[in-house]
């Protein structure tokens, strides 16, 4: 068993988004996803994965495909891999705490950005 406080990952940079792994093996990545008011995150797809993402603090716009919806704390959401997905409004400091499953094959995903 491995265990981790999810706030430890919650670091926020003034320059660029961050991701914080928690949890990588062929079977699920998890991870959290960092984002100052008024970074984005551009259109990607995650492979035939399945994401589910849930908004830990902050508020923003979340976008798959043409739909728009409004995010804040507790909202919970989730994306399948062909979908486009981005997020393309921050308003308030956004912390998600994102599963994808399987982890993708790109070993991009794995990788964290501080």
């Amino acid at each position: 068993m491995e265990l981790k406080n999810i706030q430890d990952s919650m670091v926020f940079n003034e320059k660029n988004l961050t991701k914080r792994i928690l949890f990588a093996n062929p079977k699920v990545l998890a991870f959290v996803l960092n984002l100052k008011a008024g970074q984005t995150l551009p259109v990607h797809k995650h492979e035939n994965s399945e994401l589910i993402y849930y908004v830990l603090t902050g508020s923003a716009q979340v976008r798959i495909n043409d739909d728009v919806s409004e995010i804040s704390f507790g909202s919970v959401g989730t994306a399948s891999g062909q979908d486009d997905f981005s997020v393309p409004l921050v308003k308030e400091d956004l912390s998600l705490y994102v599963t994808i499953s399987p982890n993708p094959s790109n070993e991009m995903y794995s990788k964290g950005i501080d």
